[in-house]
């Protein structure tokens, strides 16, 4: 049984376990988030806020948790936050990451990320004992070690890691070096994808259709694509060599041309639907987690597109949370979560008025009533 499944089933009791993978999240001690409850989650929340609140914050720490603390995931983190700690690794001579920047405040110590009601996984940081330096000799003879460690838990099962980078066979930079109980993080990894703000890589979009594509889930995504382009849209397929070298595009078969064009010539918007709904057919009984959802989409086409994915979402059993700064888009998500009552939407407003960071629910009434009467909900 997952960390997800557990939680899913202590809160429901020990009863039938509920269809999502975690039906509410406790978030303490990661980054700018010294504490933070959100009571109830549903098959898709959505997250308001100012900037700089902490929405972002949420999701990485959501990812955190899918990955069970996976330290290649961490650093990716810290570094797209310019978060380093002035040192250039020996391995590429790219910057180290600033591992305390994980912790909140840069002071606290561990880190407890999970459902409100059970077990939660949880990441401290360690400072390597006379036990832990002939583990790593063990593993790396003649090495002299001088690295921070972090200890991930879950329950009483624990495994260490020493954050000593290395370089994979593609050249990525990665921290192997983990002892103790390392099956926890294989037994409790959900698959999770983050999309984050703009357009993905293509290398990513080339794989993520190759799953569609063996999964006869390709045709969603075009489906997804009508959302701007109506029934001009024919297909969209990817065209290429895959592989390291080789170069593969998404081309569209549009009405008004005769041979296929890039999706990416009909607009950013095109190539963003398409690469959500990819990203939906290949997160099934997962995560997806998407910053600022509705990127380069217009107002006219937000009703439309949280319909698919509310729709998706519950047909591939995938657990969405995103975030938006627009009122368009709440506008478009409240229209959608009401008008499809048999998947559960939910707007939560993060703030840190008057205290500690909030979140505020609206459920599916209020949204519609915020919607009609141009209540600010953001």
């Amino acid at each position: 049984m997952t960390i997800t499944e557990q939680a899913a089933t202590e809160q429901a009791g020990g009863g039938a376990m509920p269809p999502l993978h975690l039906p509410d999240l406790y978030i303490e001690g990661f980054r700018g988030i010294d504490l933070l409850e959100i009571p109830r989650l549903g098959r898709v929340t959505l997250l308001a806020g100012k900037n700089g609140i902490g929405k972002t914050t949420v999701l990485e720490a959501m990812h955190a948790y899918a990955t069970v603390g996976e330290p290649d995931m961490l650093a990716r983190t810290l570094l797209n936050h310019e978060e380093t700690a002035g040192e250039f690794n020996a391995v590429n001579g790219e910057p180290s990451p600033d591992w305390q920047a994980l912790f909140s405040g840069r002071k606290a110590s561990r880190i407890s990320i999970g459902a409100c009601g059970s077990r939660r996984m949880e990441i401290e940081d360690r400072v390597l004992s006379n036990d832990d330096f002939r583990e790593i000799n063990e593993r790396l003879p003649g090495r002299t070690v001088q690295a921070p460690a972090l200890a991930i838990a879950l329950g009483e099962r624990r495994v260490f890691c020493a954050l000593i980078p290395a370089t994979d066979p593609h050249g990525n930079t990665t921290y192997p070096i983990r002892w103790g109980d390392t099956s926890v993080i294989h037994e409790n990894h959900v698959g999770c994808l983050f999309m984050h703000p703009g357009i993905i890589d293509p290398g990513l979009t080339s794989s993520l259709w190759d799953t569609a594509a063996r999964t006869d889930e390709e045709k969603n995504a075009a489906d997804a694509v009508r959302i701007l382009l109506g029934e001009d849209l024919h297909n969209v397929m990817m065209i290429g060599e895959a592989g390291p070298r080789g170069r593969r595009v998404a081309m569209a078969k549009v009405a008004a041309y005769q041979e296929r064009v890039p999706l990416q010539s009909l607009g950013q918007g095109a190539v963003r639907l398409y690469q959500i709904a990819l990203a939906l057919a290949n997160s099934k009984n997962g995560f997806l987690l998407m910053d600022e959802a509705d990127f380069s989409l217009h107002y006219s086409v937000q009703r439309d597109f949280w319909r698919m994915v509310l729709q998706t979402a519950h047909d591939n059993n995938v657990q969405v949370l995103a975030t938006t700064h627009s009122a368009d888009c709440i506008r478009g998500f409240a229209e959608a979560a009401n008008e499809n009552k048999d998947v559960e939407g939910v707007l939560y407003r993060l703030s840190r008025k008057g205290g500690p960071l909030r979140a505020i629910e609206y459920d599916e009434d209020d949204m519609a009533i915020a919607s009609r009467q141009g209540i600010e909900v953001r």
